[in-house]
């Protein structure tokens, strides 16, 4: 087996794991949907993993009309980004209809809080714009380590992490947050 054939595997359990959900209008989804028809004709990891990044860096501009991004601790990699994915290195990812986004979106279960979660940003994107004008609702995921444990999460709890201070004034280990707002 090929590192990269390893890391694949890997991917496909449970991970923390960044998600994109965005929806492209007008012109612009035309040419995402046929950009995916290519990579699933003949794969080109590359591509993807320049698109994913390039994605995220224009989420505010349109003609992306809906963007959401969230780091989920637990999600099973076989979910995301769903039927049909494209696979770069660093990358895995989907582009979707609004119908087919919805009938992924009843079919995510509803077993643990982020399946439900998926389902509903699948809904949103879906729903952006109207139906007006074409769509193409993109799903990102990226690996970006092991799952994390509820041993890890008690953990952190008891915990001020260096990054969060108010300020720049870090809080007292064992202070109250409301005591320091």
């Amino acid at each position: 087996m090929t590192q990269l054939e390893s890391e694949r595997i890997t991917r496909r359990c449970m991970a923390m794991q960044r998600l994109i959900v965005a929806t492209l209008a007008g012109e612009s989804a035309a040419v995402v949907a046929g950009l995916f028809q290519s990579w699933r004709a003949g794969s080109d990891p590359a591509a993807v993993d320049r698109f994913c990044p390039a994605l995220r860096a224009n989420a505010p501009s349109l003609p992306i009309i809906y963007f959401c991004e969230w780091v989920d601790h637990w999600l099973m990699g076989d979910l995301v980004p769903g039927p049909e994915a494209v696979e770069g290195n660093q990358y895995q990812a989907a582009c979707y209809l609004p119908e087919q986004a919805l009938q992924w979106a009843a079919r995510c279960g509803n077993q643990f809080p982020e399946q439900e979660w998926l389902a509903c940003r699948l809904r949103e994107a879906a729903s952006a714009w109207g139906s007006t004008n074409p769509r193409a609702i993109v799903v990102v995921r990226e690996v970006l380590g092991g799952s994390t444990t509820d041993e890890h999460v008690s953990t952190s709890l008891q915990v001020i992490p260096d990054w969060l201070s108010v300020a720049g004034n870090r809080p007292e280990q064992g202070n109250s947050p409301e005591r320091d707002f």
